[in-house]
């Protein structure tokens, strides 16, 4: 497959990003006014039924949403934003969907909006993205004849959520037509807090910046949409999915937030509280700590895992998780500052708000030495290693005797 290449038009967009970082007002937040907000972002939901657990817990994912919708209710925030893989397919009559809408119905913010991932547009015919979901964008005040959109989802709060997503494939792409659309919506979004919303990270996380196979999880894109973006002095941060990995990066004048998933260790979703100064993130799991403990113990001997460390595949179990600046962190707009802890006020009435004991990230404990110090890997590949025995039938990793040829349990 032919992939797009860094081209003079490419080049041009670097220069100019490179002029826009120099010429970065003193005092942006003095220059963009706008009213605190807050909204949840929930990704890679892969909500499907009578399909077995792998690392992900797709026999879970409706409880997990569910759940997700509950605390995001009591949490009491502006809108939500999901970030693409909401299903696990369409489903026949896209009722995969259809069970979507339903779930999603129960949030009391004033509204949702959405990206789409992969395995939102994946099958044997792959989906038509807008025949299945453009009447939804269109539902939602989106124009909803492209798969990408833009909005001031509230006064001088800009929002982009770009379209990276290509059926049966792992990895992402973004038109040459997107990337003319891209740097002209950010030229009509000037004096405005802007953030972007995409399924595959514009920025790599590590240990995905690392070259194959974690290349195959990315948009080799990704370079030209950073160069646009950063001709724009408003742009702050943007939030991504897809690769299973919690971390926080910046470059230039950009947060980077790739985000855990839903079904996956650690199982969670962030709210973010922005106002002129800050963006503050809080990361929350599921309020179910066994399925949480068995999400675990599944994506310690997933191939994602075997591909990190071969030697000691449960190590990727702390790369899922992030450290604490990756989690509960307050990130400064101005320029040039770093991540700080972030320390929410108290609330006066808990009942209103999910317990912080219950459903705040279960952080990884240590694992245990292999008893063999001596190997540097394991005796077996990890489609061969024992699998723990399952309710299900299914294997650690999801493989199970009627998968389907076609089967993508392997992947972010």
């Amino acid at each position: 497959m032919k992939k797009d290449v860094l081209s003079r038009r490419s080049f041009l967009y670097g220069m100019a990003g490179l002029g826009a970082s120099l010429c970065l007002p003193p005092s942006w937040a003095a220059s963009v006014q706008f009213q605190p907000f807050s909204f949840a972002y929930v990704t890679d939901c892969h909500l499907v039924n009578g399909v077995p657990d792998s690392y992900r817990l797709t026999q879970e994912s409706q409880l997990f949403l569910q759940d997700a919708v509950k605390q995001i209710n009591q949490l009491g925030v502006d809108f939500v934003i999901f970030g693409g893989d909401q299903v696990e397919k369409p489903g026949e009559d896209d009722r995969n969907w259809q069970l979507f809408l339903d779930i999603v119905q129960g949030l009391n913010c004033s509204s949702w909006q959405f990206v789409l991932g992969e395995t939102d547009v994946s099958g044997v015919v792959p989906a038509d993205k807008l025949r299945t979901y453009g009447r939804d964008w269109k539902g939602k005040g989106l124009a909803g004849d492209k798969p990408y959109w833009s909005m001031d989802i509230l006064p001088n709060v800009h929002v982009i959520g770009l379209d990276t997503s290509r059926a049966n494939s792992t990895e992402g792409f973004v038109s040459t037509e997107q990337l003319e659309w891209l740097q002209e919506d950010l030229k009509n979004a000037h004096n405005r807090f802007v953030f972007v919303v995409s399924h595959h990270p514009l920025l790599p996380p590590p240990p995905f910046d690392g070259g194959p196979p974690w290349d195959d999880y990315l948009v080799p894109q990704a370079p030209n949409v950073r160069e646009i973006l950063n001709t724009s002095s408003d742009v702050r941060l943007a939030i991504s999915g897809h690769v299973n990995v919690t971390k926080i990066d910046r470059e230039k004048n950009i947060w980077y937030v790739a985000s855990p998933s839903l079904v996956v260790y650690p199982c969670a979703f962030r709210v973010f509280r922005i106002n002129s100064e800050r963006i503050n993130i809080e990361t929350f799991g599921i309020q179910y700590p066994a399925l949480q403990k068995k999400a675990r113990a599944n994506l310690a001997v997933s191939k994602l895992a075997y591909d990190y460390n071969k030697a000691k595949p449960a190590s990727f179990i702390d790369i899922a998780y992030g450290d604490k600046l990756d989690n509960d962190v307050s990130l400064t707009i101005a320029p040039g500052k770093v991540k700080e802890p972030y320390k929410p006020e108290r609330v006066t009435n808990k009942k209103d708000h999910p317990k912080k004991g219950t459903n705040k990230k279960e952080a990884p404990k240590p694992e245990p030495e292999q008893k063999d110090k001596g190997s540097s890997a394991p005796a077996n590949p990890p489609e061969a290693q024992p699998e723990p025995v399952k309710q299900d039938g299914a294997t650690s990793d999801g493989a199970t005797n009627n998968a389907p040829a076609n089967s993508e349990t392997t992947r972010p």
